[in-house]
C-alpha cells in the first residue's frame, strides 16, 4: 500500500468535539456518527488507491464531516433513534449515503467547478472589503432594537451588507457577470437607503411595505381589504390610475420627500429613487447592470474583465456609501466608549478600503 495515499481519521475525541462546536448536542448517536466517518474516510482512501487520476490532497476532515452531518440529518428527519439505526442496516441506504457524501466532499475539495477565476479569497480587492465586512455584521447584530423604525432601518441595511458579501463570493468563482447584476440590487437598496435617513420617508417606506405584502396576498384577506381601501383612497386623491397601483404600492413612499415633485419625479427608481438620492452618475452602469439581469446579447459577446473591473468599481463605492450610513447609525445607537473605539478601529479599516478603491480606478 502507498502511504502517500492512505488518509487517517481523527480520533474520536477530536470528532466529538467539532460535533459540539457545531452545536450537536451530546447523544446515542454520537457513536453511530464516527463511525459513519471512518467510512467515508476508508472510501476516500480506497478511491485513491484505485483511480490513479484522483489528486491527492490533504484531507479537509471538517468539511467531510460536515457534509456527512447535514445529509445524515436531512435523510433521518423525524425518525427516533431506533428507527435510524435500523434504516442504517440496509445495505443499500447505508452505502448511498457514504457514496454520496464522499461525491459530494470530492466536487467540493477535489473536482471543485473552476470557471478560471481573476480572484481569490486572499486577493486584496476580496479579503479588505470582507474583513472590514465581517467586523461591521458582528457590530450590527449588537445594536438594542428599541423600535419598528429601528428594527427596520438595521434589517435593510443587514440585506445590503448580505449583498456586498454575495457579490465578493461571486466575484471570487469567477461569476462577474452575475457579481454586477446583484450590485444592481445593493445600487437599488443604496439609494433607498439615503433617502430614508428622514424619519417621515422611513415610516411611509413601511407604510409600503404593508401595501406590498397585501397586495401579494401575504397577510390575512380582512386585513388585505382595509389596506386597499386606503391604497384606493390615496391614489384616488393623487388622481391615479388602477394601472398605477403596482407603482404607487413599490414608490409612493417617495412622495413623503421633501424634494418629491409629481411633475418632474416618477414612481420608479430611476427617475424617483436613483435621482432624488442623487445618484444619477450610476445610471449608465445600472443600466448597464439591467442588461446583464435580463440576459441581454451583451453578456455574450463582452469580455469577462469588463464585468469584473465594474462590478468591483462599484461595489466599492456603494459600499463607502453604505459604510457611511451604518457609522452614523452605530454610533447613535451605542455607548460612547464603543463609539470611539468603532471611530478608531473604523479609521484602520478604511485607510485600506481607499487604498484599494483608488487602485481598481486607475
Amino acid at each position: 500500500m502507498n502511504d502517500k495515499k492512505t488518509y487517517t481519521p481523527i480520533s474520536n475525541e477530536n470528532f466529538l468535539r467539532l460535533l459540539r462546536f457545531y452545536k450537536i448536542p451530546e447523544s446515542a448517536e454520537d457513536e453511530v456518527l464516527y463511525n459513519l466517518y471512518i467510512e467515508t474516510v476508508e472510501l476516500l482512501t480506497l478511491h485513491h488507491q484505485t483511480f490513479e487520476n484522483i489528486p491527492y490532497i490533504n484531507l479537509d476532515h471538517q468539511r467531510l464531516i460536515l457534509q456527512l452531518i447535514h445529509d445524515y440529518d436531512f435523510r433521518m428527519r423525524g425518525l427516533n433513534f431506533e428507527e435510524r439505526r435500523s434504516l442504517l442496516k440496509d445495505e443499500l441506504f447505508h452505502n448511498k449515503l457514504i457514496n454520496v457524501v464522499v461525491d459530494k466532499y470530492g466536487s467540493s475539495a477535489i473536482f471543485k467547478y473552476d470557471s478560471g477565476t481573476y480572484l481569490t479569497p486572499f486577493s486584496m480587492e476580496i479579503s479588505t472589503i470582507n474583513v472590514y465586512l465581517n467586523f461591521i455584521m458582528l457590530k450590527l447584530g449588537s445594536i438594542p432594537r428599541h423600535n419598528k423604525a429601528t428594527e427596520l432601518y438595521a434589517e435593510l441595511l443587514t440585506s445590503a451588507f448580505s449583498y456586498v458579501l454575495t457579490i465578493t463570493e461571486l466575484l471570487v468563482r469567477g461569476f462577474e457577470k452575475e457579481a454586477l447584476a446583484t450590485w444592481r440590487s445593493l445600487h437599488e437598496l443604496e439609494a433607498t437607503l439615503l433617502l430614508i435617513q428622514d424619519e417621515k420617508v422611513l415610516a411611509q417606506y413601511n407604510q409600503h411595505i404593508l401595501y406590498a405584502l397585501a397586495f401579494n396576498k401575504l397577510i390575512a384577506q380582512a386585513e388585505s381589504d382595509k389596506v386597499f381601501i386606503e391604497i384606493k383612497a390615496k391614489m384616488k386623491d393623487l388622481k391615479l390610475k388602477s394601472k398605477d397601483t403596482k407603482r404607487f404600492i413599490e414608490y409612493g413612499w417617495l412622495l413623503a420627500h421633501n424634494d418629491f415633485d409629481l411633475y418632474i419625479h416618477k414612481f420608479n427608481f430611476r427617475d424617483g429613487v436613483q435621482t432624488l438620492a442623487g445618484l444619477n452618475h450610476k445610471r449608465n452602469i445600472y443600466q448597464v447592470a439591467s442588461e446583464v439581469t435580463h440576459s441581454s446579447p451583451l453578456t455574450l459577446f463582452t469580455k469577462r474583465h469588463y464585468f469584473l473591473s465594474i462590478a468591483l468599481e462599484n461595489l466599492y463605492s456603494s459600499f463607502l456609501t453604505i459604510e457611511a450610513l451604518f457609522a452614523a447609525f452605530y454610533i447613535k445607537n451605542t455607548t460612547k466608549n464603543e463609539a470611539e473605539f468603532y471611530e478608531v478601529t473604523r479609521s484602520i479599516y478604511l485607510e485600506d478600503i481607499n487604498f484599494v478603491k483608488d487602485r481598481i480606478t486607475k
